[in-house]
């Protein structure tokens, strides 16, 4: 029961990303409406270059539709314990991220609304996904699985963005006046650094368990130590 309830927060976490994509999956069907151009980019207009524009953005969302429920299934235990099959699914989903939606990211991030700042915030979001990406991969292949958690983490984590800003967005705006500017970077900043600051929190502590038990180890050893001494001279004294 306490590794079931130790389990509830990763579970949960997983369970609201996988809503998450439902509600992005619900959301996208208007972009793929091919005689029509998109709300999300008539927002946009006028653009420099439109043709790349809608490209980039049918690219970008069919390649976040796909990669981020396999990051959802390859976080899970059930698919970590089946290394073939989360070899696979491993590099579709690398392959998906390198290749389609971080350079279609990154084109439609100089378009953003927010401006420079928010600009920013993508192409930092695009850069961690793509650095945890190439540095994941590098680690399996040389079977460092530590390293290889620790990117990918960093990976889902980013992919993990599309889903939370949309609920702060929602919040924002459920709730608050603030200026849908101010709204717009505070929602995207906040999941960025605070996805990236959770991974590195998380993996600080987990360093520090083989420690615990090591210190914990010696502590028994030394107590059965001591233990074995006072028995040993109170038999002394006896004799």
């Amino acid at each position: 029961m306490p590794r079931f309830i130790s389990q509830v927060p990763r579970r949960s976490f997983l369970l609201f990303m996988a809503a998450g994509w439902v509600f992005i999956l619900l959301a996208s069907v208007t972009y793929f409406h091919f005689g029509t151009i998109p709300g999300f980019m008539r927002e946009r207009l006028p653009l420099r270059f439109p043709s790349l524009y809608l490209v980039s953005l049918r690219v970008h969302v069919a390649a976040a539709l796909v990669s981020l429920p396999l990051c959802i299934v390859l976080m899970t235990r059930f698919l970590q314990r089946r290394p073939k099959v989360h070899r696979w699914l491993g590099r579709i989903a690398g392959m998906t991220l390198l290749l389609a939606l971080v350079p279609t990211g990154a084109v439609l991030a100089f378009s953003a609304s927010g401006g420079p700042v928010v600009t920013a915030g993508f192409l930092l979001s695009g850069a961690i996904v793509a650095w945890g990406t190439v540095r994941g991969v590098m680690a399996a292949r040389r079977r460092d699985f530590v390293s290889h958690r620790h990117a990918m983490r960093h990976v889902f984590a980013q992919m993990s963005v599309a889903v939370t800003s949309r609920a702060l967005l929602m919040a924002a705006a459920a709730f608050t006046d603030l200026a849908p500017e101010l709204v717009y970077v505070v929602a995207l900043w906040v999941p960025v650094i605070g996805s990236a600051a959770v991974v590195e929190v998380l993996s600080l502590s987990r360093s520090r368990l083989p420690f615990e038990r090591i210190r914990r180890e010696l502590l028994s050893l030394l107590l059965a130590l001591r233990s074995h001494a006072v028995a040993r001279d109170g038999g002394r004294l006896g004799r």
